[in-house]
């Protein structure tokens, strides 16, 4: 079966008839006066080849210029041939924030969809199609189908998100399905607005580079919501309003130049739960003109203290929604609190003081080697790089947290932590360390906040937001129509074309070179 690439050049086909009427209403012959009467029969010929039909008969010269035209017009319209052997066509489409602008009224990623239904009609018989999702996640939609009709409505379903697209990942399984089965081929077909694709891949890059302005960043805590606006575009005037819990509470207009990002602070009432920031000007990406985040309120939280212990006491006060009060040694519950900090050696990090789910050797012993950092929340941050223990205790229970020796001397649960030495025996007070492991712990059982029961809304990337430009369809590669024919004959024809015409130079040149030669003898 035969099909056209460019169906568009078939009006090229009347080139045989234009050729055929050229010979038709080409120039009659002039009448002149001969000396003798053996002449004659030479007028007699001359009269018949002014009858239009008679100009035609007996010439070599006009079937090989039809067939040299007919052959330029049919490798115009590109033929090639479809059928045979089945191969598979893995079709990627980028999901990300970008595919969402619009241009003329269409998104990125509605063009996108209508040239793959376009390659879709294309593909030969029996060819297994699979399309692959490249969102935040790469999904595989359809697998190896040969029903284009359910192709056609796997594409038509796809959707953007608010986050980029992994690509190189999509790309890394279809190379999988590629070397699969090698000897039956795999074309591989990228629709994206940016991709710039290697050797043998094919991208469809959809859409026009616009300007855009966008919300990249929001946070809201205790009446105050903080938003970054960025222009990617020309210097303009945007009106950017604040909204708590549905209800408007802020709007003011904000002048940024090209390419500049602008702070804004909007007050929220008291008891607002969830804040929404919004560019009130259309642009051509709506997703990142919207940002909405929950308020998030600092709590206020009493730890209960033991001893006397200046370093913890001052890694307790980075966190400025603690209290820090002193307890009494013998009964820790008699202060309410809602952490507990007491013992010298261990020491004990809780919100119940009347259990504890650790035991702990009776004697202190001598380390027997360095300390060792697992891999936990309460080690997060933690390098105990240059750290000395005198002595400690074998700590049982819990989660291990860092370790002497192999022997565990910290450890965690839910709701409380343990560290098996005194802090007087060790230099670790006087690190960088010391902080961290205190703040790791306080976030492990007293969380610095508590973010209002509203579900944060994604926030567009930055990079998504940028959609000034747009690659160029498979630059370097080959193109997605090329990938999807089956054999090409357009080069064949090119080559009948050219050696017509050679026959013609030769046919139109013979009788000129005889007469020349005739000439010569007389």
């Amino acid at each position: 079966m035969i099909s056209f690439a460019a169906p568009q050049c078939a009006w090229f086909l009347l080139l045989p008839a234009a050729i055929v009427a050229l010979y038709l209403l080409r120039r009659k012959y002039l009448p002149k006066q001969v000396p003798s009467t053996f002449l004659w029969r030479t007028a007699l010929r001359d009269s018949a080849a002014n009858r239009p039909l008679q100009r035609l008969r007996k010439n070599l010269l006009l079937p090989v210029q039809l067939l040299a035209a007919l052959a330029l017009a049919l490798a115009l319209m590109q033929p090639y041939r479809v059928g045979g052997a089945a191969s598979r066509t893995v079709m990627i489409f980028d999901l990300s924030a970008s595919m969402q602008t619009a241009s003329a009224g269409r998104t990125r990623l509605e063009e996108a969809k209508g040239r793959a239904e376009e390659i879709l009609r294309g593909l030969p018989p029996g060819e297994e199609i699979t399309v692959l999702a490249a969102g935040a996640e790469v999904r595989q939609v359809l697998a190896a189908s040969t029903d284009r009709e359910d192709a056609v409505r796997a594409v038509r379903g796809l959707a953007c998100g608010k986050a980029g697209a992994e690509l190189n990942r999509a790309l890394a399984l279809a190379e999988a399905l590629r070397k699969e089965d090698s000897e039956r081929g795999t074309r591989i077909i990228v629709f994206s607005d940016s991709y710039d694709p290697p050797e043998g891949i094919a991208a469809e890059n959809c859409g026009t580079g616009a300007d855009n302005r966008g919300v990249f960043a929001l946070a809201a805590e205790e009446g105050t919501a903080y938003a970054r606006i960025c222009n990617y575009g020309a210097d303009c005037v945007l009106t950017v309003s604040c909204e708590a819990d549905g209800k408007l509470c802020e709007a003011r207009e904000i002048e940024i130049p090209a390419g500049e990002t602008v702070g804004m602070l909007f007050s929220l009432p008291p008891d607002a739960a969830v804040a929404e920031v919004k560019i009130r000007e259309a642009d051509a990406l709506a997703a990142d003109n919207t940002a909405r985040t929950p308020v998030k309120y600092l709590t206020s939280r009493t730890v209960a203290l033991t001893g006397d212990n200046l370093f913890l006491e001052s890694a307790l006060k980075v966190r400025p929604d603690l209290r820090v009060v002193r307890m009494s040694e013998n009964d820790p519950a008699e202060t309410a609190a809602d952490l507990y900090i007491h013992g010298t050696s261990p020491v004990f990090f809780t919100k119940d003081p009347s259990r504890t789910a650790f035991t702990w050797s009776e004697e202190e012993e001598e380390v027997s080697g360095p300390l060792q950092a697992e891999d936990t929340p309460l080690t997060e941050g933690l390098t105990l790089r240059d750290v000395t223990l005198r002595s400690c205790r074998t700590v049982t229970g819990g989660t291990a947290a860092i370790r002497a020796g192999g022997q565990a001397v910290a450890a965690y649960t839910d709701s409380e932590a343990v560290i098996g030495f005194s802090l007087r025996d060790t230099n670790l007070p006087m690190k960088y360390d010391f902080p961290v492991l205190i703040q790791n712990i306080l976030n492990l059982l007293i969380p610095r906040t508590e973010a209002a029961a509203a579900a944060e809304e994604e926030i567009v990337p930055r990079e998504e937001s940028d959609v000034r430009a747009v690659a160029p369809d498979a630059e370097g590669g080959e193109s997605a129509a090329a990938l999807t024919r089956g054999e090409d004959l357009t080069g064949l024809l090119l080559c009948v074309f050219l050696v017509l015409l050679t026959a013609e130079f030769v046919l139109a040149r013979e009788p000129w070179i005889r007469r020349k030669r005739k000439e010569a003898k007389v």
